[in-house]
């Protein structure tokens, strides 16, 4: 062996050993390293919380699960914020604000393009493995991308598609043929609005014969989605992101006017409890609603379900389906985004595997294969629509009351506007927090000055006070008008200067209430929630109701309204009746803080 292979063999040996070395030193301040990079963060998922780690529901465990394996790989303490569905993005914003922005926070497509516009979130593309088979790009890209960059990740099971559920065995009852149920429609091409409706009158009745409906043919999750599978919506969105109020559409009105048509002739409801139930209690043979609303139902209700998507409008010419995504973002400012877009690649894998795909195995072929045929050509309206700043309960408010689409339209109008442009100001909100102090009003010194008309538009409204038989207790404050002048929905609002409510604090609200005279058709609701000053077309926030069978009968409305991020120091309790036949009565209000 010549003495060059010798030096050769040695230096190479040399070479391996001082690579080993490397190899090894590199691996030793990796580990340190990524315990400093990927440690403690703090993650908000609404209605997630402490308790939910020892939950046994299958999303629950696969939340837990994300969580341990962050905790156990990166050496972190992932810190849940807890929230429920209604307040979590004033806590999102509050935090913000405060200088301790949430690492991980939730979004969807109603939070977006707000989320990007008033810089909430920061782009994820260098935290988030976006090449993870599990994310559902098709949202990512249509409605979570802006000038290139992500800042929202979603798995592929938070696509939710707007099915329409219905019982199968209640229509073979009422002597429906397979062939003529909407599945099969669907199938044949044959699943339209006309057909919808022709079905929706059938099944429609009045099973107690008592003179009124009580089996709806059709109930909606949301009438939005109405609107929606007539391929439009109530603001649209350029290719630029610009957005636009669509009052004048064409395709927007007939949807509307459709569903006031529904409405009116009583095949089509929006009752939430009859949402949330009507189904099982047989109280409706269709229910528009997400497909996690099939999955659940399919658990509770004896009768046998099937489904198909919502039929199409007239105007939906792309033959678009209407589709809802969420996923999680981090936050702008966030102290730990290496460590947040490590836990969201852990969460979005976690729920997709031991969430998502288990639901699917267990649902019918027919059910994969439509939302499949739904899922190539996919609609999310509610992208654009979250820039209204309305719930859709205000936009359907004047729809429902004013006789005219257009006229309702043209109420809205101004205020979406408005809430357009506050969206693109390219602002966050900044708080400014004032004290409350609990409240409660009764009016047995007969003074009704801490409330007035909403509307100073309609001269008839008069308020009062009802003493003797005609109050709840003592003396009560009294709301008239003449529904022929001024129509079947008047709200009464709390004087700013008599009575103080501000923006940033959770309320929980009671109050007594009833009517002594009934409509004609229908029943009247009592609707409650705060405007951010007493005049119509004002930011309202949050909603409470309750529906009044009876007249001279005495129903308490209580809830929570929270997530109010204003700071008007003229915000007002808003009270009013929709579907009212003349007169009614208040009493016994309280607003205390929600602790």
């Amino acid at each position: 062996m010549s003495k060059n292979f010798k030096r050769m063999i040695a230096l190479m040996v040399v070479i391996g050993l001082i690579v080993s070395l490397f190899a090894i030193v590199g691996k030793m301040p990796q580990k340190a390293e990524a315990s400093a990079k990927f440690g403690d963060i703090s993650f908000l998922r609404p209605g997630y919380s402490k308790e939910s780690l020892k939950s046994k529901d299958l999303f629950d465990k696969a939340v837990a699960r994300a969580i341990s394996l962050y905790e156990k790989n990166y050496g972190g303490k992932v810190n849940i914020v807890y929230s429920d569905w209604v307040n979590w993005n004033t806590k999102i914003i509050a935090r913000m604000a405060a200088g301790d922005p949430i690492d991980v926070i939730f979004g969807s497509d109603g939070t977006f393009p707000r989320y990007y516009l008033q810089g909430i979130v920061q782009p994820l593309d260098n935290y988030v493995d976006l090449k993870a088979p599990y994310l559902n790009k098709t949202a990512m890209d249509l409605i979570f991308k802006y000038n290139g960059k992500y800042y929202l990740a979603s798995q592929k099971g938070s696509n939710v598609p707007i099915l329409c559920i219905y019982n199968k065995d209640l229509m073979l009852e009422e002597g429906i043929d397979e062939d003529e149920m909407p599945l099969a429609l669907y199938k044949a091409g044959k699943w339209n609005w006309d057909a919808f409706e022709k079905l929706a009158k059938k099944l429609t009745a009045d099973t107690n014969k008592d003179g009124k409906i009580d089996r709806y043919g059709v109930n909606f999750w949301s009438p939005t989605y109405m609107v929606y599978a007539n391929g439009t919506s109530f603001v649209t969105l350029d290719k630029n992101g610009k957005a636009k109020v669509n009052f004048d559409d064409p395709a927007l009105q007939r949807a509307l006017n459709f569903y006031k048509k529904g409405k009116k002739e009583g095949w089509l409801m929006d009752d939430w409890d009859i949402t949330v139930s009507g189904l099982k209690k047989r109280q409706t043979v269709m229910l528009v609603a997400p497909l996690y609303k099939y999955d659940q139902d399919k658990k509770e209700v004896e009768d046998e379900l099937e489904a198909a998507p919502l039929p199409l409008g007239p105007d939906n010419k792309k033959k678009v389906y209407v589709f809802h995504a969420d996923g999680y973002g981090i936050s702008k400012g966030a102290k730990n985004p290496r460590g947040a877009g490590k836990f969201i690649n852990l969460i979005l894998e976690n729920v997709q595997k031991y969430h998502d795909d288990v639901n699917m195995s267990k649902r019918s072929k027919f059910v994969f294969d439509i939302v499949s045929d739904m899922a190539k050509n996919p609609f999310y309206p509610s992208t654009s629509d979250s820039l209204t700043g309305m719930p859709w309960w205000e936009l359907f408010g004047p729809v429902n009351s004013q006789d005219s689409v257009a006229s309702a339209l043209a109420s809205l109008k101004p205020q979406i506007e408005k809430n357009v442009k506050e969206a693109y100001s390219g602002t966050t909100t900044k708080i400014v927090y004032k004290p409350f102090k609990p409240f409660a009003i009764n009016f047995d010194d007969g003074k009704v000055d801490t409330f007035k008309s909403l509307d100073t538009n309609k001269k008839t409204v008069k308020i009062s006070t009802a003493s003797g038989s005609a109050a709840i207790k003592n003396k009560s404050l009294i709301v008239t008008w003449d529904t022929a002048k001024d129509g079947a929905e008047i709200y009464v609002v709390t004087n700013p200067d008599k009575v103080k409510i501000y923006g940033w604090h959770d309320y929980k609200i009671s109050f007594e209430v009833k009517t002594t005279k009934a409509p004609k058709s229908g029943k009247p609701t009592i609707v409650c929630s705060i405007l951010s000053e007493p005049k119509v077309g004002a930011t309202s926030y949050g909603s409470l109701s309750v529906t009044v069978d009876k007249t001279n009968t005495v129903y308490k409305v209580e809830g929570n309204i929270t997530n109010i991020p204003d700071n008007s120091d003229k915000m007002c309790l808003r009270i009013g009746i929709q579907n009212g036949a003349g007169d009614f009565i208040i009493d016994n209000i309280k607003v205390e803080e929600l602790e």
